[in-house]
C-alpha cells in the first residue's frame, strides 16, 4: 500500500498498527480516541516543561502535544456521525528533512475495505473509519483506523527546516512557526477519507479497484473520472496541472463560501485576445484587487543584455505609466519585478517559459510597491505579437480561485510530487484551504474546516448539524 505525505509542508495513506485499547465508542458524534504510540519520556510524553501558549495550559511538551492533538480529535468528532469509534494512532519520529523544506508529518486509514453492507458503491475502496461509520459496525476490532506520525526533528535539529519550531497553541498564533493545531486536523482529515489509494506514479488503482476519492476526481480535459480511466489515461491526469477537479455536489456548493475571487489578467484589447485569464498572485508586493485594479498599455520590456526581456538587468525600455510584460527565466521573480518598477512601471506580467501551468512567483522585497501576475506561456506568446494590448490586473469575482467551471481543483503538479498529488486542493485556492500540500502561515482553518467536512460528505459521511 501506498503513504501520502503533506511536505514542510506534506501529508496521508495507508498503514497497520496493533491497537493497545479499545475505549467504549458514543453514539452519534464520533468518539475520536488518540492512541499514544510514543514512549515514556518522548514525543507525546515529552517531560520537557513548556510555559502554556495560546490557549494551551499544559505545563510540558508532552502534555501541550496531546491537548493540541485531542482538541482537533474533537473537532473532527463534532463534525462526523458515526456510532463506531475511530481510533487513531500517533508518534513523534525523526521524519525526512532539509534546512529550507522537509515532511511535516504523515498520516493515512490503516485499513480500506469494499463490498460491506451499505457500502456507497460495489466493488470500491473505502477508509476504514468510513467503512465503520457506513456498516455501523467495528469491521477490524483491535486495529487502529488511522496512523499518523510527526516530525521529531523540528525545533530540535537545526538542520530541519532551519529556524523554526512547532506551535503548541490553540489560537494560531504560530507566526513563522507550523501550527501542530492545522498540521494535525489536515492529519485527521487524511485518515477519514481526504485521499484516494491509486499510485499516481504507475497509474494504477489498490489491487485493480478504485475508491471513493477517485469515484468524485475528474480531469476536464478527457471529461473523465478517474475511476473510469485506463492505466495510461491516469498517468497523464496525475501530472494535467490545473485540470483535475473534485465533482462532489457538496464541496462545489459550498466553494463560493470559502473561495474568493479569481487573480487574473483580464485583456481588454485586441478583440482576437479579450478574455480574463487566470494569473498567478506575486507573494510580494501590494495585493490584487478588484474594483482598483491595475490598467494600462502592456510593453515588452528590454534590458539589452543576453536573453533582452528577462528584465534580469536594468531594464532599457521607457516603461512610464505602462505594464510591464517580462519572460520567467534566470533571475528570481523580485529582481525581474524591481527592475520593472524603476523603469516607470506600474505593473509586471511575467510569461512562463515552460508551456504547462503558471509562474509560481514567489520572493519577498519589501520595496516592491507595484503589483505583478505570472501567465501561462501560450497568453505571453499572443499577448507579444498582439498590438499595444491593454490589460488590467485584478481580482475577478466572475471566477472562484482554485476552482473551474465552479468545480474545486486538485493538486496534480507537471511532475508527480510522491505522497501529494491527487490527494490535496491545488495550491490556486485562495483564501488558502486546510487540506493543501503546503500548511501556510496565514491558515485558521483548523477552526471550520473550511471544505473538508463538505468533500466528507460527497464520499459518504454524514455530518452532524
Amino acid at each position: 500500500m501506498t503513504r501520502k505525505n503533506l511536505l514542510g509542508t506534506l501529508l496521508a495513506g495507508l498503514a497497520a498498527v496493533a491497537l493497545v485499547a479499545l475505549p467504549a465508542a458514543t453514539a452519534s458524534a464520533a468518539n475520536i480516541v488518540l492512541v499514544n504510540f510514543d514512549p515514556p519520556g518522548a514525543g507525546l510524553n515529552d517531560p520537557t516543561p513548556a510555559a502554556p501558549v495560546g490557549g494551551n495550559p499544559g505545563t510540558t511538551l508532552g502534555q501541550q502535544r496531546q491537548i493540541v492533538y485531542l482538541f482537533a480529535a474533537d473537532r473532527w468528532g463534532a463534525t462526523i456521525d458515526s456510532s463506531e469509534a475511530v481510533f487513531v494512532g500517533a508518534s513523534f519520529q525523526p521524519l525526512t528533512c532539509s534546512p529550507t523544506s522537509g515532511v511535516l508529518g504523515s498520516a493515512g486509514t490503516t485499513f480500506i475495505f469494499r463490498d460491506f453492507p451499505d457500502a456507497t458503491a460495489p466493488a470500491t475502496w473505502h477508509h476504514s473509519a468510513l467503512a465503520d461509520a457506513l456498516s455501523g459496525v467495528d469491521l477490524n476490532p483491535g486495529f487502529i483506523d488511522i496512523n499518523s506520525r510527526f516530525n521529531s526533528r523540528i525545533g530540535t535539529d537545526p538542520g530541519c527546516l532551519t529556524g523554526r519550531d512547532w506551535y503548541y497553541g490553540l489560537d494560531h498564533g504560530a507566526g513563522a512557526d507550523f501550527d501542530f493545531l492545522n498540521v494535525v486536523a489536515h492529519e485527521i482529515a487524511h485518515g477519514l477519507g481526504f485521499s484516494n489509494f491509486v499510485n499516481e506514479e504507475t497509474g494504477l488503482p489498490q489491487s485493480g479497484f478504485h475508491d471513493v476519492y477517485s469515484r468524485k476526481t475528474l480531469d476536464v480535459t478527457t471529461g473523465k473520472l478517474w475511476s473510469d480511466m485506463t492505466q495510461a489515461e491516469l498517468l497523464a491526469s496525475a501530472v494535467n496541472d490545473g485540470n483535475v477537479v473534485w465533482t462532489g455536489l457538496e464541496v462545489t456548493s459550498q466553494a463560493p463560501a470559502f473561495l474568493g475571487p479569481r487573480p487574473s489578467l483580464q485583456v481588454i484589447t485586441p478583440k482576437s485576445v479579450k478574455a480574463s485569464y487566470e494569473a498567478q498572485a506575486a507573494a510580494f508586493g501590494p495585493a490584487l484587487s478588484g474594483g482598483g485594479a491595475t490598467t494600462g498599455q502592456l510593453v515588452l520590456a528590454d534590458d539589452g543584455v543576453g536573453d533582452v526581456n528577462d528584465a534580469c538587468e536594468a531594464i532599457v525600455t521607457d516603461l512610464t505609466d505602462k505594464i510591464a510584460l517580462i519572460d520567467r527565466g534566470t533571475c528570481n521573480f523580485t529582481v525581474k519585478v524591481a527592475n520593472a518598477q524603476a523603469a516607470g512601471a506600474k505593473g509586471v506580467v511575467i510569461a512562463n517559459n515552460v508551456s504547462a501551468g503558471l509562474p509560481s512567483m514567489g520572493g519577498a522585497d519589501p520595496t516592491i510597491t507595484i503589483p505583478s501576475v505570472g501567465i501561462t506561456q501560450a497568453l505571453g506568446d499572443s499577448l507579444e505579437a498582439s498590438h499595444k494590448p491593454v490589460v488590467r490586473l485584478l481580482l475577478d469575482g466572475d471566477f472562484l480561485a482554485g476552482a473551474v467551471d465552479g468545480m474545486v481543483r486538485l493538486y496534480a503538479p507537471p511532475v508527480v510530487a510522491t505522497g501529494s498529488s491527487g490527494s490535496h486542493w491545488d495550491v490556486t485556492a485562495s483564501p488558502n484551504l486546510l487540506m493543501e500540500p503546503f500548511i501556510n502561515t496565514d491558515l485558521r482553518a483548523a477552526d471550520t474546516l473550511d471544505l473538508t467536512p463538505a468533500q466528507m460528505k460527497d464520499i459518504g459521511w454524514v455530518l452532524l448539524p
